[in-house]
């Protein structure tokens, strides 16, 4: 679902599909270029001055944050392999950014913040190696983990610092560092791609295979993408194997998940992924750790996923997403029908309409009739928020019984229909 609602044609006041909360991004780093190589932050005109007015108003809490950071990655040199220490990373910089999303309410422009980071980091390496000190190598392990979980550029950029640091670097020290090292921005997607997707067709569970160069460190990538409402990345991780990967998603989805296997790609499958490389990444102050751990990571792999993908020749769905001139008329004709026979009347014509233009705007394709409890509840407050509209009321009514005929024409089982025909029934202050 798009971020911001487009809005129902001739009706004033609604509100539509909500803005998040809080955006992540600051915008520049997609606009600019996917590449920060060459980026300098200290010097004038750098898009992270642009992008503030000025160096000194950068957001209050991300200075105490990039010191928490530096300080804490001495404990990245317990590492024993790039996975070990990519994992370590992710984990690293989730923490921090979990916090941030709990605590903060400004500021919260992840890519900038990681930005900066990057820069902060080189900073106290050339400082603490200047003075003889080894305290640059907790900053370095950093770097070399950002390298591989960095999305949009971040990794390159990470990359690039650390090798034009490295100068300022001991040689016989840098010498000395383990091998691996320099193998963490190179993890790769093998093109061996499973998905899974839960009975009630809104979730994903994408696992990919990844190694690092030479087959070093083969593990399980597991994307778990919802697509209730805007297409979110609900969770990822790192696994030995895809049966780990599976039964874990199979623990977070639950009921609808249960019995699931592991399937070959189908384009419709595939277009959860090519959605969410499309779509704009937004804080809205629930995020798991898991989400945070994976904020930067889930993106990066995702893109290198179709990537590989490509490679081998694999056709992806075009990006199609609906958000103009959505035709309504074949879900609401046969739903009226289906409701006239169901009650002995006829629905309201005009929120019928309301309802499925609202449910069909940028719904991914393939999932037109899916229901979920979570679907259910995006919508149901969805539609709350029509401020003035004099079909809102109308069209909460139906949406139990909308739900219900979605349920039903997707085959999903009448057991966890009913679920979902109650978390849309529910009011604001009732349980689902």
């Amino acid at each position: 679902m798009s971020p911001v609602s487009r809005g129902r044609k001739g009706k004033k006041g609604k509100k539509g599909k909500k803005p998040p909360a809080r955006v992540s991004n600051s915008g520049w780093a997609k606009a600019a270029t996917r590449e920060f190589g060459g980026l300098s932050l200290a010097a004038s005109g750098s898009p992270l001055e642009e992008f503030f007015g000025s160096l000194d108003r950068r957001p209050r809490w991300w200075e105490p944050s990039f010191e928490r950071l530096i300080a804490a990655s001495d404990g990245l040199l317990a590492a024993q392999s790039p996975r070990v220490l990519e994992q370590a990373t992710a984990e690293l910089i989730g923490a921090e950014l979990h916090r941030a999303v709990l605590a903060e309410r400004t500021g919260l422009h992840l890519d900038a913040w990681a930005t900066e980071l990057i820069g902060r980091s080189v900073d106290w390496m050339t400082d603490a190696a200047g003075q003889g000190d080894d305290a640059w190598r907790g900053p370095w392990w950093l770097l070399h983990g950002l390298a591989a979980i960095g999305s949009y550029g971040l990794g390159a950029f990470a990359l690039e610092q650390a090798s034009q640091a490295a100068s300022s670097l001991p040689r016989d020290v840098l010498a000395a560092e383990p091998a691996w090292l320099k193998l963490l921005p190179d993890i790769k997607a093998t093109g061996d791609v499973r998905v899974m997707r839960d009975a009630y067709g809104t979730r994903f569970g994408v696992i990919a295979d990844f190694c690092y160069p030479g087959g070093v460190d083969p593990s399980a990538f597991l994307l778990d993408l919802d697509a209730s409402g805007s297409i979110v990345l609900a969770g990822a991780g790192v696994f030995d194997d895809v049966e780990h990967a599976a039964a874990d998603w199979q623990d977070q989805v639950g009921v609808s998940a249960e019995g699931l296997t592991p399937g070959p790609t189908t384009a419709e499958s595939l277009a959860c992924l090519v959605s969410y490389e499309h779509g704009e990444m937004y804080v809205n102050g629930n995020e798991s750790r898991a989400q945070m751990d994976n904020w930067f990571r889930g993106p990066r792999r995702i893109h290198e996923i179709i990537g590989a993908l490509h490679e081998r020749g694999v056709v992806l769905p075009k990006y199609s997403l609906r958000y103009h001139d959505i035709d309504v008329a074949p879900m609401t004709v046969p739903f009226t029908a289906w409701y006239s026979q169901r009650h002995g009347h006829e629905p309201g014509r005009e929120a019928v309409e309301a309802l499925a233009e609202e449910w069909l705007e940028g719904m991914l394709p393939g999932t037109e009739h899916a229901v979920s409890p979570h679907r259910s509840e995006f919508f149901r407050e969805l539609i709350s928020d029509w401020r003035d509209d004099p079909v809102t009321d109308a069209a909460l009514a139906l949406l139990p019984e909308w739900v219900r005929w979605n349920g039903e024409q997707a085959g999903v089982p009448a057991a966890l229909i009913d679920r979902a025909v109650s978390a849309a029934s529910a009011g604001p202050d009732q349980p689902a």
